[in-house]
């Protein structure tokens, strides 16, 4: 009698379900805005039993928090679906009526390694493939390959390399608690060692932990897409589809990159000037007025400059012959690879006569005298920038000049589609896709013309000689110990001796060649003076504000 009640509250349960289902189904087809609410709602019932199944299943091996309250789980689940149903108290009822809905452990409990036998390619052999299609398709030395190959290894260090179809969404969460200790900037400490020794030797902190954008739109992202890579041809289930992430506070906040100042920006232009070379005298104030990446400033040719609607304007295909050999120009969206409109600016200073008799030639050459010329062309233009008195740490940086260009153009009631063609950005919506994706005649010369500025001052390029700082080089080797200076936020800082920074208080002793050397201030603040065996020597400071 028992057994027969136990079957009739099941198979009740069961109808109930059913209807919620149906209901829902019903509901989105008579309301379609509200089908994607629907559709995750039934995705996350649906992920949560699977994971109580799974974790019961593993018996002993399963999480135990899972394991020991399946039963509320599972119910609480349900309880969700069923508020779907026309009668939503009449579908708690039949819940209520049956005594356990948790999956019971199967017996005997299958070996871990039996249960992975499976025909399906393993995660490792899935993220490899995508990988080499990745290096087929951009090529091996392509920036995101490293970045790849390096989150790879961690998501298998942690989780383990199993077939796909043995990852759950747990995984995931499993994955971002444990990298909670990563080290930001992680690609560039050479010979860090393992994943879980890197993980481990920062639990203190002493390292700025990974910003949690970068674990989630990196990371995270890279992982996702590198386990759905094989799923059209094993046809295997996402895993790690409707999984909710809980994320530890440990993750830091990632920068908000800011505008940077007149003053700022005044001082990037004579400085860049006074080096005497081409990329720094011109990649500022080309990125200030054009509001074009670095990677595509760095790539332009003489032959890219033209005149269109009255104005001139710059334009590369993306793909470049070079001595001989065709070379890909590093833009980032189809949009980068329509023509940007050069300010008059640049004529009226001579530059865009002298770039246009380069031809095929590169403009910056002296960058494409290494191997990365968009990397080294970002290095030292951030360089020049906190010579010149920002803060950088991501935060002022050479990609600001691109943010300022933006607001610079937005100021001049420009149209949004406009400004998004001129600086590369992708177009807004399905509206702005129709027509010519290129700019017209008056946005050409609108853009051409517009008003500079104000606070800037524009006449330090007048009367340069671009052939000169386009000969010229950075100079070779290095400069001694004592000269070199690293800019600082606040108070005076120079180096010593023994390539160590020394912070300057009243009295400070250092160990320089074996001798104590005690500084003493002088009363020109800018000038200490170091005593080495008695014997004086004076070392100029500068102060940075």
């Amino acid at each position: 009698m028992e057994l027969g009640q136990t079957d009739n509250n099941d198979r009740a349960l069961v109808e109930q379900v059913v209807v919620a289902c149906q209901a829902a189904i019903a509901r989105a087809v008579k309301q379609p805005k509200s089908a994607i609410g629907l559709a995750r709602s039934l995705s996350s019932a649906l992920t949560s039993l699977q994971l109580i199944e799974s974790e019961v299943g593993k018996g002993a091996d399963g999480a135990q928090a899972v394991v020991t309250n399946a039963d509320a789980l599972a119910r609480q689940a349900l309880t969700q679906v069923l508020t779907l149903t026309p009668n939503p108290s009449q579908a708690k009822s039949a819940l209520a009526m049956v005594t356990n809905v948790a999956p019971l452990p199967s017996n005997p409990a299958l070996p871990i390694a039996s249960v992975f036998k499976t025909a399906l390619p393993t995660f490792g052999d899935v993220s490899r493939a995508y990988i080499a299609m990745r290096k087929a398709v951009d090529g091996d030395n392509h920036p995101d390959i490293k970045y790849l190959e390096l989150r790879r290894q961690t998501f298998i260090d942690l989780i383990g390399d199993r077939p796909v179809d043995q990852y759950f969404p747990n995984d995931l969460q499993d994955y971002v608690t444990a990298m909670q200790f990563w080290p930001a900037n992680a690609t560039k400490r050479a010979g860090a060692g393992e994943t879980r020794t890197i993980l481990d030797s920062n639990r203190s902190l002493a390292l700025k932990p990974l910003a949690r954008k970068t674990m989630q739109d990196g990371y995270l992202a890279n992982v996702k897409t590198m386990m759905r890579f094989g799923m059209m041809k094993p046809n295997y289930r996402d895993p790690f589809a409707g999984a909710r992430i809980r994320w530890p506070k440990t993750y830091g906040t990632s920068a908000v990159r800011e505008g940077v100042d007149d003053a700022v920006i005044n001082a990037t232009f004579r400085n860049g000037i006074a080096t005497g070379l081409l990329a720094e005298a011109m990649l500022p104030v080309l990125a200030k007025l054009t509001g074009r990446r670095i990677g595509l400033l760095a790539h332009l040719r003489g032959s890219d400059f033209r005149e269109k609607y009255g104005a001139i304007i710059a334009q590369t295909s993306g793909i470049v012959l070079v001595n001989g050999r065709w070379q890909r120009v590093p833009i980032k969206t189809e949009e980068s690879a329509t023509y940007f409109v050069i300010h008059d600016f640049f004529r009226t200073i001579g530059f865009v006569n002298w770039a246009q008799k380069r031809a095929d030639d590169w403009v910056f050459a002296a960058l494409h005298e290494h191997p990365d010329p968009s990397k080294y062309a970002s290095k030292e233009m951030n360089k020049l920038l906190r010579k010149s008195g920002a803060i950088g740490a991501n935060i002022e940086v050479f990609h600001s000049l691109r943010g300022d260009a933006i607001d610079d153009i937005r100021n001049t009631n420009i149209k949004d589609r406009s400004r998004r063609l001129q600086t590369g950005h992708e177009l807004g919506d399905v509206h702005d896709l129709y027509g010519f994706r290129a700019l017209g005649a008056a946005e050409t010369q609108q853009l051409a013309r517009r008003p500079l500025a104000g606070g800037i001052d524009w006449t330090v390029f007048e009367g340069l000689d671009f052939e000169a700082l386009a000969k010229a080089r950075h100079k070779r080797g290095r400069r001694s110990k004592l000269s070199r200076q690293n800019p600082r936020l606040t108070g005076l800082r120079t180096i010593c001796s023994s390539g160590k920074f020394c912070p300057h208080r009243s009295r400070v002793d250092l160990i320089m060649t074996g001798a104590v050397i005690a500084g003493k201030q002088t009363a020109n603040e800018n000038v200490r003076v170091f005593y080495a065996n008695g014997a004086p020597f004076r070392i100029k400071l500068r102060k940075y504000r």
